[in-house]
Order: C-alpha cells, then sequence, then structure tokens
C-alpha cells in the first residue's frame, strides 16, 4: 500500500498494487492488505478512492475478490476504483465481481487479434473477439465510471487501420473517458509525430471525453 495520491479526477486516492512478484495471486496476501486499509482508515480521513491497480490476469483473482469483498462489507459507502487489463473481461465471474465498483479502467490498445497479443500483458491467448465481447457485456450492467487507456507501441498499433476499428468499438461502447499515450519503455521508440497527429485528428471528435498525452 502506498501513500496517498491527488487526482485532479477523482480527489484522493489510496493506491493499492496487486503483483505477482511473488507468486500467483491465490497466495497474495488480501487478508494483511485489508488490515493496512482498515489500519490506516483508523488514524487518517478516508479517502476518495481506493484504487486497485495491476490486475493483469485471472491468477490474480481470487485474492483480489476477496480484498474488493472485504472493503464492501466493512466499509460499504468507501469508493473503489480498478485498472483492469481488458483480457480478463472474458470471464464472466471477474465481470460480475468488479460491477461493485464505482470506477473501472481497462487497458485496451487495440481490438485487432496480432496487435492485441503483443500489446495487452496477459498469461493467456484470447480472441480479440471474445474479449471486446466481454467488455460489452461488463458495460450493458455497469452503473459507474467507465474509462479506457490505450497507449500506442511503435511497431504494434501504430498504423491508422488500427486506431479507426479501435474508434469504431469505442463508439459502439461509449465509455466516460478515453485516454491516450504513449509506450517509449523496454526498448520501445516513440511512434512518430505524424501519427500522433493523425491520432488525435481521428479521436477527437469522439462524442466523451478524450485526453492525449503526447
Amino acid at each position: 500500500m502506498k501513500e496517498i495520491q491527488r487526482s485532479p479526477v477523482f480527489g484522493s486516492v489510496l493506491p493499492i498494487d496487486i503483483d505477482k512478484n511473488n507468486g500467483y495471486i491465490e497466495f497474495y496476501p488480501a487478508d494483511s492488505i485489508f488490515s493496512e486499509i482498515r489500519d490506516y482508515f483508523r488514524k487518517n480521513q478516508s479517502p476518495n478512492y481506493i484504487w486497485l491497480r495491476g490486475i493483469k490476469d485471472i491468477s490474480m483473482f481470487i485474492g483480489v475478490q476477496r480484498l474488493l469483498s472485504m472493503i464492501k462489507e466493512i466499509f460499504p459507502n468507501q469508493k473503489i476504483g480498478a485498472y483492469i487489463n481488458a483480457s480478463l473481461f472474458v470471464y464472466e465471474k471477474v465481470r460480475r465481481a468488479f460491477l461493485s465498483c464505482d470506477t473501472v479502467v481497462i487497458n485496451l490498445n487495440s481490438v485487432v487479434s496480432s496487435d492485441f497479443c503483443h500489446s495487452c500483458v496477459s498469461d493467456e491467448e484470447w480472441d480479440v473477439k471474445e474479449i471486446l465481447n466481454g467488455v460489452r457485456l461488463f458495460i450493458k450492467d455497469f452503473n459507474g465510471y467507465f474509462s479506457v487507456y490505450t497507449m500506442l507501441l511503435k511497431g504494434i498499433n501504430d498504423k491508422i487501420e488500427d486506431i479507426l476499428k479501435l474508434k469504431l468499438f469505442l463508439l459502439e461502447i461509449k465509455p466516460n473517458y478515453l485516454s491516450v499515450n504513449i509506450f517509449n519503455k523496454c526498448g520501445f521508440e516513440s511512434v512518430s509525430d505524424e501519427f500522433k497527429d493523425q491520432v488525435k485528428d481521428l479521436l477527437q471528435d469522439l462524442p466523451f471525453e478524450v485526453s492525449f498525452t503526447f
């Protein structure tokens, strides 16, 4: 658990990083993390949001689900946000569990099968059509704030055809917010300035809020 952060959109945020550095999430210490949260609440004012981050694959789900349940049971008025890999929406149990969140952000870099597999970290390979259908089903039942986070990776999803297909899907699901960023770590170079301008031209007229961090 990290220190409180300030978000211009969500206010005070208590981030909880979920990762697999120490193995599968079945062994993730959800009870210990919740104990830290409860101790924090005893000593400090409640944050606007508890934010679960780094939920990348299904092996993490058992611990995350338990943590969600405990927070909602003991602090029923506490708002919860989650940042999730879009591939997890193929699982009905995952979609159902995250309906309890107030805000859900998905990482969706491409709606093209080959590019999706190369750009979204996941331990399993899925037909992107199944993933997109899972997102559709989730959106249909979700009453909270839904946002999409897209990263542009040179040599993977830096083609106009990719962006046009992504735009069509976004027009279908109509999230509350879209954030577009550049991934230039792990040996990746930044996409070209020309492509950045093309992306802005294609996406800036979407009928919901869009931000470009480049």
